[in-house]
């Protein structure tokens, strides 16, 4: 989405928001995930599953608000989960792991860029 939403920026587009804009979801840069994969193969750490995520979810509606730009709403798409939210408890118990991006931060450097 996030992505999307950049090319829609860049060209001047509006960002599309399926559904009303509740929906919730927990945000975690790429290189968060790449840092605590790398983590559990460093740690011989199979066989247990881990969630790599912040822990914090937002309302699509609110990252569009981040974003600053017009945004529309249009039909949901059915089958989608209304809230994501990580635990990542065990990630940080067995392999020290946390995120260290947050997607607010994120959107500020994008729009100042």
């Amino acid at each position: 989405m996030i992505g999307k939403w950049e090319k829609s920026i860049e060209n001047n587009e509006s960002l599309t928001i399926y559904g009303d804009g509740t929906k919730r979801r927990d945000f975690t840069h790429i290189d968060d995930i790449v840092d605590g994969l790398i983590k559990i193969f460093e740690e011989n750490a199979w066989g247990h599953i881990f969630e790599l995520g912040r822990g914090v979810n937002f309302s699509i509606k609110d990252i569009a608000l981040m974003f600053n730009h017009e945004y529309i709403f249009t039909e949901d798409k059915p089958g989608e989960a209304q809230v994501t939210l990580c635990e990542s408890y065990l990630a940080k118990l067995i392999l020290d792991w946390q995120p260290t991006k947050n997607i607010d931060d994120y959107i500020k450097n994008y729009l100042n860029k």
